[in-house]
């Protein structure tokens, strides 16, 4: 198992076509190619809010 650790936003991706509504999480460019290793693979995704943003 892979870990990679960064900081991120969830932002609105609109809506399917069911109209349900779509978020994404953005990876940081400097983890460009670390990044595509992770496109179209499933993952395990953690939130974590940090204290100033509650």
């Amino acid at each position: 198992m892979k870990q990679i650790v960064f900081k991120s936003t969830v932002s609105s991706y609109g809506t399917d076509k069911y109209g349900n509504k779509r978020y994404g999480i953005t990876i940081p460019s400097k983890l460009k190619e670390k990044g595509k290793e992770l496109y179209g693979k499933e993952v395990i995704v953690i939130v974590i809010l940090p204290d100033d943003e509650e």
